[in-house]
């Protein structure tokens, strides 16, 4: 379409042949005003400077080689391969990039968070699981609960070796506030530890060659350790 002319008195004479107008821009007379319903011309938004391109795309460019590289780089995997994903240990540490990347192909056992939650008015106790065995929703809120399970022990095994005392943990003092701060009247919550160890393949095989047997028992007693005391925490601390 082309674009409105403006007669002598400021009327509008009709589209002109030939010459078109980007469909963005208004066209404005020369006091000022913009000619039909447009507003006045719009001003394009500046493009980003040449150095910050070049920052942005070296950190993208960084990011995305530290995920290739800790992908491959766990065994098997050739010795160049771990040498190049050694090179981004401090970034993964930085950004929590952990072995999920690897979609769990050699996970060590998973951590299992178990609190126990009592109450002050005499209610039964509630045990809270984390990672829970059914989680509602998205299959990625499992996921989280088990990155969350994974960090709260890694930081149990930490206060450990700093302090000699587990239930100095921030992760863990953190989870109970939590615990005590959605229960309402919730007296003191108990924190244990254990881990959910991987079967034996020899072990699966042996179970699965039983006539009539159709699965294995993932979650059998005997594929979770001893579940280890963290603390105690009362609610009228936090």
């Amino acid at each position: 379409m082309g674009h409105t002319m403006k007669g002598r008195d400021g009327g509008r004479t009709g589209p002109s042949r030939g010459h078109a107008a980007p469909a963005s821009h208004a066209v404005a007379s020369g006091d000022g005003s913009a000619s039909g319903v447009g507003a006045l011309r719009q001003v394009p938004a500046p493009a980003w400077p040449g150095w910050a391109r070049i920052v942005v795309s070296l950190i993208v460019v960084y990011h995305v080689a530290a995920i290739v590289a800790g992908a491959v780089g766990v065994p098997p995997s050739s010795e160049l391969e771990r040498t190049i994903a050694d090179g981004f240990g401090s970034y993964f540490d930085v950004m929590d990039l952990g072995y999920s990347y690897r979609f769990y192909a050699e996970p060590p056992p998973t951590p299992v968070v178990t609190a126990t939650v009592q109450f002050a008015d005499g209610r039964p106790e509630e045990v809270v699981r984390l990672p829970g065995r059914q989680v509602a929703g998205p299959r990625m809120r499992h996921q989280r609960q088990l990155a969350l399970a994974n960090a709260l022990f890694n930081d149990v095994q930490e206060a450990r070796r700093r302090v000699r005392d587990a239930s100095q943990s921030r992760l863990a003092r953190a989870y109970a506030r939590h615990l005590c701060r959605t229960r309402p009247g919730c007296r003191q919550v108990t924190i244990h530890l254990q881990q959910h160890l991987l079967p034996d393949v020899r072990e699966v095989q042996n179970a699965l060659d039983v006539p009539g047997a159709m699965r294995f028992d993932l979650f059998a007693e005997s594929l979770f350790s001893t579940p280890e005391w963290v603390g105690d925490y009362s609610c009228d601390d936090f």
